[in-house]
């Protein structure tokens, strides 16, 4: 293991310039090219794959649908061959005698492209054995999921956590540990794959063949390094993101709250952690290669080097062209960190939704939250909503009535005389015991000139119905201007824009898994752990605004101010209103300690 090691660390020291040449190069096109390529290729299939999963239920339907399958399969091979023609051009500068100068860059990009047939077939090939071997494993979890899971409301499922669920994600656990050692064995089986096909000029099946039998029996060695690769590729990020929050801890403390002084230094500190970040990336895609390449060269009758066209001999001209570069690289990663600083350094723009009312401090869904959270300073407050079976629309969450009422019966086959004298509130705390179920009309007459409505469509089999209720509602009770008509389907949503065209939509999302056509609703409300800065511009791109859901600690809630989301919906209003207050006072000096602090996390 160990000299394999430091032949691929000679061989990356060796050739470390041309590499960075060849990664600033495809990190370019990647951008400027592939990425357009991508998205207009994905917009093609529109009609096909119709739209993404946003939802735990919706997932398996849409993977399992023809259109589902279809993105799966153009989204996965694109990503496959963008990482196979790095890695073939990696192989191809390794492969070079001696130390090159950026040409050797541009000639791999060219020995790239008189064999870019050859390499997405094989990353056609590889990306369907992938699918192959993983599916008897994904198909088990979601048979495990429908024959486990299927009778459970997803809320109460994650709320009261019973032992079947800790059954199911235990063989989900033991199926993904399946995967790992399947495909993992696969691609080790194939990592010799590209040096066959770029210096030896097999063809893709050949190649795939040629290094299944060059690495029998080796598995174990390059398993061991490979692994440890992955392990400190994934460890150094947390590492340098730490280092880097204690420095930024430390010189803020030491500081004077001067803008002048801290604006030069902030940038220089966000510039740095950029750097190094580019730098890890360069190093865990280039050095992969490097290793390939040196194990490669540790197989008999293997052609150890490229035969490229001749090469000019390097002059000083060369060399102040690497020295051009990497200057260009500082200059572009500071004019990325004075970006950076330009977009942290604003005042919080952040509306406040509370989740349900103030579900911390009274029952969901009452008029008691509505109120509570009103005080607490909220500018939104969220409301669930179903139709009964005589359709009236009240507040409720859940598919049935077992959590509040104690009744095993849905909301919808029940009509509203049955249960408006039911008590809504005891189960939170006595002190509600006066609570009852409340309609949307009382929810409108509560919150009228105070406070807006967000409010959330849950259909239980009968979504045209009760969009038509619930729209009906709020243009009865003049309530349309300034109330926010979410749900986590886009028929819904369409279906209200047609009937009242004047209503904010947003689409609740768990999570997205295929395409997302942006032109379908005004606002995106992901779940927290899907909102990052990059959801953030795309929203903002798209002329959409971004919400998150459910934020409760105020640590997420600094984070995502500081993202620059438009709408924070939590439990607990009275906390982000505090937190945002708190934030106000703050002086120049004080905003960016935080704000760089929120950034590194």
């Amino acid at each position: 293991m160990l000299p394999l090691l430091k032949q691929g660390l000679i061989l990356f020291r060796q050739h470390h310039r041309s590499l960075l040449a060849l990664y600033l190069t495809f990190t370019g096109l990647s951008i400027a090219v592939f990425t357009p390529l991508i998205t207009a290729a994905v917009s093609l299939l529109r009609p096909i794959t119709g739209d993404a999963a946003i939802t735990t239920g919706g997932l398996l339907d849409f993977l399992a649908s023809p259109g589902g399958v279809l993105w799966l399969l153009v989204t996965l091979l694109l990503a496959a061959v963008l990482i196979v023609l790095q890695l073939a051009g990696v192989t191809l500068i390794a492969a070079q005698p001696g130390k090159h100068s950026t040409r050797a860059a541009i000639r791999a990009l060219a020995g790239i492209g008189r064999r870019l047939p050859q390499l997405v077939l094989m990353a056609t090939i590889q990306t369907l054995a992938h699918l192959l071997t993983a599916l008897p494993f994904l198909a088990a979890m979601g048979f495990a999921t429908h024959l486990l899971l299927n009778n459970f409301d997803p809320y109460l499922l994650n709320l009261e956590r019973p032992p079947i669920l800790w059954w199911f994600l235990g063989f989900c656990l033991l199926m993904l540990g399946a995967i790992v050692v399947a495909n993992g064995s696969l691609f080790l089986r194939w990592i010799l794959s590209i040096p066959a096909l770029m210096l030896d000029q097999k063809t893709p099946m050949t190649a795939l063949q040629q290094s299944a039998r060059d690495t029998r029996g080796t598995h174990r060695e390059t398993a061991g390094l490979l692994s440890l690769g992955i392990i400190a590729v994934l460890a150094m990020p947390a590492m340098v993101t730490l280092a880097f929050d204690l420095l930024a801890g430390s010189v803020f403390r030491l500081l004077p709250a001067n803008t002048s002084l801290l604006l030069p230094v902030v940038i220089l500190l966000v510039g740095s952690y950029l750097l190094v970040s580019l730098a890890l990336t360069f190093l865990a895609s280039s050095a992969l290669g490097a290793l390939i390449v040196a194990r490669y060269r540790t197989i008999p009758g293997r052609r150890l080097q490229w035969q490229q066209p001749p090469s000019t001999r390097q002059d000083a001209k060369t060399g102040r062209r690497l020295w051009l570069l990497e200057v260009l690289v500082i200059a572009l990663v500071l004019t990325q960190s004075v970006q950076v600083v330009s977009s942290l350094n604003q005042q919080d723009q952040v509306t406040i939704t509370a989740h349900r009312g103030s579900a911390f401090k009274a029952p969901e869904n009452t008029l008691s939250a509505i109120h509570q959270a009103i005080e607490d300073g909220a500018d939104y407050v969220e409301i669930d909503v179903q139709l009964t079976a005589d359709g009236v629309p009240v507040l409720w969450h859940d598919q049935d009535m077992e959590r509040i009422f104690g009744k095993p019966e849905r909301i919808g086959d029940v009509r509203y005389d049955d249960i408006r004298h039911l008590d809504a509130g005891s189960w939170f705390d006595d002190h509600f015991a006066h609570e009852r179920i409340a309609t949307l009309e009382h929810a409108v007459k509560a919150t009228r000139g105070r406070v807006r409505l967000f409010v959330d469509l849950k259909p239980n089999r009968n979504e045209r119905a009760l969009v038509t209720a619930v729209v009906q509602t709020l243009q009865d009770n003049n309530a349309v201007q300034g109330t926010i008509l979410a749900a986590a389907d886009w028929p819904s949503l369409e279906l209200a824009k047609q009937l009242e065209p004047g209503l904010k939509t947003a689409l609740l999302a768990q999570f997205v898994v295929g395409p997302l056509w942006q032109d379908r609703y005004d606002i995106l409300a992901l779940r927290l752990n899907r909102a990052t800065p990059a959801a953030v511009a795309r929203a903002h791109k798209a002329g959409n605004e971004l919400h998150v859901w459910t934020v409760n600690q105020p640590s997420d809630m600094a984070r995502f101010l500081d993202m620059g989301v438009d709408n924070i919906i939590t439990d607990r209003p009275d906390v982000l209103a505090e937190l945002m207050a708190e934030r106000a006072g703050l002086n120049d000096g004080e905003r960016l300690a935080m704000q760089i602090r929120n950034w590194l996390r």
